[in-house]
């Protein structure tokens, strides 16, 4: 699947066949968790693979009672470490960016599952408490996300989305951008121009040099 395709038709899913999901299709998931990015490559993050229905039922417990949990054969309990960020960023890496960090693996981790036709979830809502319990997570990691991947058994209709001119601005905060359709052929204007004029430089550069 094309990388914008994946991102744009990527859907979270709450129900799932009862179909068991194969381990090499798992093993991509947790290595495109792996190989995120993270502030000063310190990967500070831990995956935790839940397959038991009993710790699964657990986990659905403690996110609200969200029994449609469940149903998913595989749970990943993504955590960070904020410690190890700390010690290279101080307070804001162990505030912000031990928390960007794992934010990341697990996007990585919904579009790599999407990718090879599963679906998944990203569950943010639970008590860390009980789910630090459930699993016996060191007091040194945090659990920020469980993410359930299964087979899915629906097809969750397109999120009402805002547009990108509705989200942008351009240069500062608030100067919006009236018509974006117009500013992009702009734009595209501008570096073509750059993009001409910095091939005339490096040809007079060369032309220099050969002399």
């Amino acid at each position: 699947m094309e990388t914008l395709e994946c991102i744009e038709s990527r859907r979270s899913v709450r129900k799932y066949l009862d179909l068991p999901v194969e381990f090499e299709k798992i093993g991509n998931i947790l290595n495109a968790g792996r190989l995120a990015p993270s502030a000063g490559n310190v990967q500070d993050w831990k995956f935790i693979l839940v397959t038991e229905h009993d710790l699964r039922k657990q986990l659905a417990e403690a996110s609200m009672q969200q029994y449609w949990m469940e149903g998913a054969p595989i749970h990943i309990v993504v955590c960070s470490q904020p410690a190890k960020s700390d010690r290279m960023y101080g307070k804001r890496g162990q505030e912000l960016y031990s928390v960007q960090n794992a934010a990341a693996a697990a996007q990585n981790m919904l579009l790599a599952a999407h990718d090879q036709g599963l679906g998944s979830c990203w569950v943010g809502a639970f008590s860390d408490t009980m789910v630090k319990r459930i699993l016996s997570i060191s007091e040194t990691a945090k659990p920020l996300a469980i993410i359930t991947i299964g087979y899915a058994d629906e097809e969750p209709k397109h999120p009402s989305k805002y547009t990108v001119d509705n989200i942008t601005y351009i240069e500062r905060w608030g100067n919006r951008i009236k018509d974006f359709a117009a500013y992009v052929g702009y734009y595209s204007q501008h570096v073509a121009h750059g993009a001409i004029a910095a091939k005339s430089a490096m040809k007079k550069f060369l032309d220099k040099w050969k002399k």
